[in-house]
């Protein structure tokens, strides 16, 4: 006999928010523990060196008139008021992961992370910049304002910091794949 189609469906769908929970969770398990090795070693450099090292890295000589173009006073400037805000280690391990950070507006650090912690907690908003220094990008308020970020951006904090060193394309067809219900028969 054969078994109606209907029966064979699960009772209850994976919803979206259990698939990335368990993919940040296993992304993490994966990814973060050689991180941390990593980010021991280069402590022994002092921050904004290190800092510069990344900026350095990801932009080589970059040309006056683009985007990333800053000059070494500004970049510095930027970094000081991310290590008054982070700390210099924290400062430096962001600049790591995100070296546009320092192109970024030194002005919106604080408020930005002030307007976060009224949303989100103070703890809970830092963590999030600290895992995701892309954020630091967003202006306190306006049109596109941290005061008008979604409250999926925190979760997805964890998301960005655990795909970061595998690589965007794996967080693309992460979000593909979620976007779609997930792969295979539900």
């Amino acid at each position: 006999a054969e078994v109606p189609r209907a029966r064979l469906r699960r009772s209850r769908p994976r919803s979206m928010t259990r698939n990335l929970v368990v993919f940040a969770a296993l992304a993490a398990a994966l990814v973060l523990p050689a991180h941390g090795l990593a980010a021991k070693a280069a402590s022994k450099i002092g921050g904004y060196p290190r800092a510069l090292a990344a900026y350095s890295k990801s932009y080589g000589k970059v040309k006056p008139g683009t985007w990333y173009f800053r000059e070494p006073a500004v970049l510095q400037k930027s970094f000081k008021e991310l290590a008054r805000i982070y700390g210099e280690e924290t400062a430096a391990g962001m600049v790591e992961a995100v070296p546009g950070a320092l192109t970024f507006n030194p002005m919106n650090f604080a408020p930005t992370l002030e307007v976060f912690s009224e949303q989100f907690g103070s703890d809970a908003a830092r963590g999030m910049i600290i895992r995701n220094p892309g954020l630091l990008v967003i202006p306190p308020s306006g049109p596109s304002g941290a005061d008008k970020a979604p409250p999926i951006v925190l979760p997805v904090s964890y998301i960005v910091a655990a795909t970061r060193p595998v690589g965007g394309l794996l967080l693309f067809v992460l979000f593909v794949l979620l976007g779609s219900g997930g792969a295979g028969p539900h």
